[in-house]
């Protein structure tokens, strides 16, 4: 079954569906006339005409039910585009989700390389999604209304008959979802255990050559056959239970329909019922209620297990530290100004880890110009993803102009605050594109002041001017290129804070300098993590990241009354200073 995160995943994902869901549910009513009409139809057909002797009035009822097929194919058509409507946003929705979660995870520090084949895993899995939703709603959907529609024909038709059948029926229905809980569980266990062969295997493999070295093989080997057959005795439990839904079709819809069918002679003699609804009601639980069971227990259930089981590892694996798929509130708070404030800050990744930032508290007047430092490690680029909104803090508050920049709109908060990277981001498209990304309203004269304060004139000039095409950044453009053309992005943009995290590593000293001299001279706040000692040289203040520490003051402050920023300062290269 689907977990509450998962379910939560999907509703998000459905949000704005509304309309089409609408439309669906109204082409479902005319897809279910065949079911509803089915049983009486044919018993009118028997009744008035073919035992009455009108065997063209008995034709004529019948071809009406051949009518109603062909409005629920007409209807079945006409609900495709708005099946459309419903799943290719989600789709575009866990994407978004997808993309989202790992650039905050990259962005907020956690010093991990980004897992490609990991990001390819889950498209697939945002593939598997939208598939699974489109064929249950194209399965299970018009499955429900039929089954609806034949209950009430059969209870209308003829109640003796509805009470033989609705019963046991109605119990089966009950017994299901407890059905497809168990198989769920069952199946997600068979996955882990699938995924737990696969990954002893491959650790046997990689460690091979030692566990020959050491005559390790047999205890290896048992390693991996406790593994499989943990994975077959899963696969038998869920085999088991599969059984269960044979027992659920024939209590739902063999049982009652052979108690139909040996009441029913003498229902029809004692004229409880007669010839023709006896026909219909067979006909409504053979043509459509067992029809069903059939399917819920089977292509539907297992169907509802699979979309389970991957939206709940989406949930698992695309949530941000701090995040969640609620709206957001309805009057977002607005920012007065631009001044960051940090009030007892502590972060961790993850509810057991220990924590990277700790009970941290300053402020970052507007116009500052601040630079972090501290080992590798430590926590600088954590705080810059937690400073620009990428992730929330485990507690404590990071504020923007007085409002808590958790709840702020994500649209104006990534218009206020620009983290830039170490990894420049350079894609596809002219240059005039990737310039103009964060202003569109940028002129080209305004582009080429600006690119040569940067020094990034003569990169566009050799790449052909802003209308030059970039086809393959990672071989057009070296490392320092790229980061001069992103930096060259950044300050035509509105944002009142830059954040710099080691985006200018990739350039030498004088062109370091030359960029955080020309962001230093902009209006707003630049918030550098250094690369080099000279960056904290340049800077108004300088916040040292100490363990669970933290000092800010001046370069020569910092110097005088703290012993791990001198000692930090003096395994700087002597290079580095310039």
């Amino acid at each position: 079954m689907v977990s509450g995160d998962g379910l939560r995943l999907l509703r998000s994902g459905l949000r704005g569906s509304r309309s089409p869901m609408l439309r669906i549910a109204g082409w479902s009513v005319l897809e279910a006339c065949p079911a509803l009409a089915a049983g009486w139809v044919t018993a009118t057909a028997i009744d008035r005409g073919f035992l009455a002797g009108r065997p063209f009035a008995g034709l004529g009822w019948l071809t009406l039910l051949g009518v109603l097929y062909v409005v629920r194919s007409a209807a079945e058509r006409a609900m495709f585009p708005h099946l459309a409507e419903v799943v290719e946003p989600l789709r575009d929705h866990l994407v978004r989700r997808l993309v989202e979660s790992a650039l905050r995870q990259a962005a907020s520090g956690s010093g991990s390389t980004p897992d490609a084949a990991g990001v390819a895993r889950l498209t697939g899995q945002v593939d598997s999604v939208r598939g699974l939703v489109a064929t249950l709603l194209r399965t299970a959907r018009p499955l429900a209304a039929t089954l609806l529609a034949a209950i009430i024909g059969l209870v209308t038709l003829n109640p003796v008959a509805a009470a033989l059948v609705l019963p046991p029926m109605l119990l089966a229905l009950l017994v299901l979802p407890l059905t497809l809980r168990a198989m769920s569980r069952r199946f997600r266990a068979s996955v882990l255990a699938e995924e737990s062969v696969a990954v002893r295997t491959g650790q046997v493999l990689d460690a091979r050559h030692d566990i020959f070295a050491l005559g390790a093989q047999d205890r290896a080997a048992g390693e991996v056959e406790e593994g499989a057959l943990g994975y077959a005795r899963a696969g038998v439990a869920t085999a088991r239970l599969s059984a269960v839904r044979i027992l659920i079709v024939f209590l739902g819809g063999h049982l009652p329909l052979l108690g139909l069918l040996l009441a029913g002679p003498w229902l029809v003699s004692s004229g409880r019922i007669s010839a023709g609804a006896l026909v219909g009601a067979v006909t409504y639980v053979t043509g459509y209620l067992v029809a069903a069971l059939q399917a819920l227990t089977g292509s539907v259930g297992g169907q509802w297990i699979h979309l389970g089981t991957v939206l709940t590892r989406l949930a698992e694996t695309t949530a941000a530290p701090g995040t969640s798929d609620a709206p957001a509130p309805a009057h977002a708070p607005t920012p007065e100004g631009y001044e960051l404030s940090v009030d007892r800050l502590t972060f961790g990744y993850g509810p057991h880890a220990e924590a990277v930032l700790h009970d941290l508290s300053m402020s970052v007047p507007e116009d500052e110009h601040l630079v972090i430092v501290g080992s590798s490690g430590i926590g600088k680029s954590t705080l810059a993803g937690l400073l620009a909104g990428l992730a929330a803090p485990d507690s404590g508050t990071v504020r923007l102009g007085g409002a808590d920049a958790a709840v702020l709109d994500d649209r104006l908060r990534s218009r206020t605050i620009a983290l830039v990277p170490q990894q420049a981001y350079v894609f596809h498209g002219t240059v005039r594109e990737n310039l103009t990304y964060l202003n569109s309203e940028v002129t080209d004269a305004e582009l080429a002041r600006d690119a040569a304060l940067l020094g990034a004139k003569a990169v566009i000039d050799r790449l052909g001017g802003l209308d030059a095409e970039i086809t393959d950044p990672a071989t057009q453009l070296s490392s320092g290129e790229g980061q001069l053309l992103v930096l060259v992005r950044v300050f035509v943009s509105p944002a009142r804070v830059v954040i710099l995290d080691e985006a200018t590593c990739h350039l030498d000293p004088p062109a370091e300098a030359r960029a955080e001299k020309v962001f230093a001279d902009r209006p707003g706040t630049l918030i550098v993590i250094a690369h080099r000692i000279a960056s904290a040289h340049r800077a108004g203040r300088v916040l040292l990241l100490d363990g669970d520490r933290a000092d800010l003051g001046t370069h020569g402050e910092l110097l005088v009354r703290s012993t791990g920023y001198a000692d930090l300062v003096g395994r700087w290269r002597p290079e580095d200073a310039t």
